[in-house]
């Protein structure tokens, strides 16, 4: 009788932890509730479930579009025609080539030019320095005005190295926004052309794809 009230008693001892357990996890739950979802994942902006502002996944994206069309919407107005095409050659180094064609009051001429953008973030994102080669050839005269008579007229050009600085707005779309300031140098121009420095730049509105 008294072992089998010690092998009751060492079994009883031996549960207990157990069924404290048992108890303590019956007890109320404190797990937050999750937030309830009253829009589809689709129609919000994120990245892996991370919120992001609408427009702005390219601010965290390290992949890139690697082709971009632009041109100056306000320079057809005025009677400055051009276009402009880069294509990325890796995450900071692209190729830009363009070509403009001006007619204005008393002035016709064209530019040409070929420059490689260096980004300091990524391709068409942030800031940039832009070395290159642009030639140009201007005629002013007084033919263009109806009431030319005894026209005269000159031509300049211009065939050298330029360097520009600028940034770069690029969105989620596709839609991108560029303008640049800088120099440029006359180096093959006609003999009396001026080889001081010329100022040079643009502001473009284009499309990454």
């Amino acid at each position: 009788m008294i072992l089998r009230r010690l092998a009751i008693s060492a079994v009883l001892l031996s549960a207990g932890p157990a069924l404290a357990d048992a108890q303590i996890g019956a007890g109320p739950s404190t797990v937050t509730p999750a937030a309830p979802q009253n829009e589809p994942w689709e129609n919000v902006s994120h990245i892996n479930g991370s919120l992001v502002k609408v427009g702005e996944k390219q601010d965290y994206l390290l992949s890139y579009k690697k082709f971009n069309i632009s041109t100056n919407p306000i320079g057809w107005i005025m009677g400055i025609y051009g276009v402009s095409a880069s294509y990325a050659l890796g995450q900071n180094v692209a190729i830009r080539g363009d070509a403009n064609y001006f007619s204005l009051e008393n002035e016709r001429g064209y530019e040409v030019g070929v420059s490689a953008p260096i980004y300091f973030r990524r391709v068409y994102s942030g800031p940039f320095i832009e070395p290159g080669i642009v030639a140009r050839a201007f005629q002013s005269t007084d033919s263009y005005d109806s009431g030319c008579i005894d026209c005269s007229s000159s031509t300049s050009t211009l065939v050298g190295p330029e360097v520009m600085f600028g940034w770069h707005w690029s969105f989620d779309s596709g839609l991108n926004v560029a303008a640049a300031v800088g120099a440029a140098r006359n180096v093959g121009g006609a003999a009396n052309a001026s080889s001081d420095p010329e100022p040079v730049g643009y502001f473009r509105i284009g499309y990454a794809m």
